[in-house]
Parts: structure tokens; C-alpha cells; sequence
């Protein structure tokens, strides 16, 4: 057997002794040495080890949390939006109403987006709550866009109907030809000349001559002339079957195949023809037929300035 010899110096003693022990004693305490730096070590991997778990679970908190407070600031921008749609589309709705018009229904503004939801996907949804709270933005802004389509669907829609009827009441009488006291109404009555009783297909406005009278709507004139019973007076032809006729005018402005626009001025009141005083005779005509004139002149228009 092989010995090792292994020395010590005991306390409060000057000597030192040596003892042999058996060779494989030398390498059992040599092991143990080595497994106390083992655990030396592995003690700092752990605590490295938890060093670092907390680091990035702090950097995954801190990460997180910031996510989460932009995602909520776009839920903010779409809820504001949102309600700005809303306002929007009520607005639609009186424009709707107040040309005759259906709205857009309800449910067409909420459309579905996208079709079933694959299975991975709701696994995926249902374990991360930031996913989950992405996919649910991403479908709010989908509709948001949706929602903006048909608004502005629906607009052009309004617009293009307004055009067309702008185009149409440009060409029908629709204001007062000028200004004065309502004298003479439409319907049957006694001449103040000639003293005899019969349809009166106008209405009289009095007022002091060289008052201005306008055109009522746009239209080609086609009469200028004078006329013993008319005086001065013009007539307009509006299409769409409208015509207009002002008598006893001091003087013309326009002549025959001049083309007019509403507001633009025809001429002058006088006292003109088979006239009592200054004022202006006016007459609608529809297909042919006299109408009664008030019934083309808009609220709030009886002065045109």
C-alpha cells in the first residue's frame, strides 16, 4: 500500500507532525476540495442566473406596460373618430331627409369585416391578452374605414342628386322680381282702366318708377316689345314648360333671344299700357297655363336685392 505523509502544526505548539496516511485519503480530500469550488461555482451561476431572470422579467414588465399604454391611445383616437363618424352620419341623415331622400340604413353602416376566425388564431388570442387587444383594434379600425367608405359613398350620392336639382330650380321661378307693396292678387277681379271684370293672371307689385325688376330664374327672353294693354314688358322662357311676363315697365334692359340669369336685372317698373300707377304686372305661366305667382316665391325672398 502506498502512504502519503501529510504535516500539522497544532495550536500553541512550536512543533510539527507529520502523519502517514494511506495514498487514496490524499485524493478523497483533493475530490472534496473540488466539489466545494463546484459549488462555489455553481452557487454565482445561480445567482446570475436569477440576476438576470428578474432583469428581463423588469424589461418585460416595463415593455409590456408601455405597449399596453399605446394601445390604449389608440383605442382613445378611435373611440374620438368613432364618435365624430357619428356625428357625420347624422348630419347624412338630415341632408337625406331634406331632399327626399331614404338614408343609408343602419345596419349597412355596420357591416361585418372578415370572415371566421381560424382556430390557432383564437388559441393565440386567448393566451395573450396584448394580441388579443391588438386583433381587436385592428378589427375596430377595419370597421372605422368601412364605416368612412360609406359615408363618403353616401355623400356623392347626396351631391350628385343636388347637382342635378340645382341644374333643375335654376330654371324655375322661385323669387320675388323686385321689390314694393303687394297691390292686386291673383284671380278674377275688375279692371281699375277699363272697369270690367275678368281673370287677372298675375299679381301687382307697386312701387316708385325706375324701381328694378330681375329676372326670377334663368331663361332665354323672347319678347322685348311695347303692347297697348302690356306697355314695356318682357317675357321668359325658362324651359322645362315655365314662363314669365313682366308688364308696364318704364324700359327694357334685354332683348329678344338675350339669355338671362336669375338676380339679373330686365328693366325698370313704370306706368306703362293700361296702367293706373307705377308697378309691375308679373305673371308664371306652367304648360301653358297662368299660375298663381306667390306660389313661386320662396319664404324670405319677397326683396331681392
Amino acid at each position: 500500500m502506498n502512504f502519503c505523509k501529510v504535516s500539522f502544526h497544532l495550536e500553541g505548539s512550536s512543533k510539527t507532525r507529520f502523519v502517514r496516511l494511506p495514498e487514496f485519503l490524499g485524493r478523497v480530500s483533493r475530490i472534496g476540495k473540488g466539489i466545494v469550488c463546484l459549488g462555489i461555482a455553481l452557487l454565482v451561476l445561480q445567482f446570475g442566473i436569477l440576476f438576470s431572470y428578474d432583469f428581463l422579467k423588469g424589461h418585460f414588465i416595463d415593455s409590456r406596460e408601455s405597449l399596453l399604454e399605446k394601445l390604449d391611445g389608440e383605442r382613445s383616437r378611435l373611440d374620438f373618430l368613432n364618435a365624430e363618424m357619428e356625428a357625420r352620419f347624422e348630419n347624412e341623415d338630415l341632408l337625406h331627409y331634406k331632399f327626399g331622400l331614404n338614408p343609408t340604413d343602419r345596419s349597412a353602416r355596420e357591416m361585418a369585416i372578415g370572415g371566421p376566425e381560424p382556430v390557432d388564431v383564437r388559441l393565440k388570442r386567448s393566451a395573450n391578452p396584448i394580441l388579443d387587444y391588438s386583433i381587436y383594434l385592428k378589427e375596430r379600425t377595419e370597421q372605422f374605414r368601412a364605416k368612412a367608405f360609406e359615408n363618403e359613398r353616401s355623400c356623392r350620392e347626396v351631391a350628385g342628386f343636388v347637382g342635378q336639382q340645382y341644374a333643375h330650380w335654376k330654371h324655375v321661378p322661385s323669387i320675388s322680381p323686385t321689390t314694393g307693396r303687394y297691390a292686386s292678387a291673383f284671380g278674377s277681379r275688375i279692371h281699375p282702366i277699363t272697369g270690367v271684370g275678368r281673370m287677372h293672371n298675375g299679381v301687382d307689385i307697386s312701387n316708385s318708377k325706375w324701381t328694378p325688376i330681375f329676372a326670377t330664374a334663368d331663361g332665354v327672353v323672347t319678347i322685348s316689345r311695347f303692347s297697348e294693354s302690356f306697355g314695356n314688358y318682357v317675357v321668359v322662357d325658362h324651359g322645362n314648360g315655365f314662363v314669365t311676363k313682366y308688364a308696364h315697365m318704364q324700359s327694357s334692359s334685354v332683348k329678344q333671344g338675350q339669355f338671362v340669369k336669375r338676380y339679373q336685372l330686365l328693366g325698370y317698373m313704370g306706368n306703362t299700357g293700361l296702367s293706373a300707377g307705377p308697378h309691375l304686372h308679373y305673371e308664371v305661366w306652367y304648360n301653358a297655363k297662368a299660375e298663381n305667382p306667390l306660389r313661386y316665391i320662396l319664404p324670405g325672398e319677397y326683396a331681392v336685392q
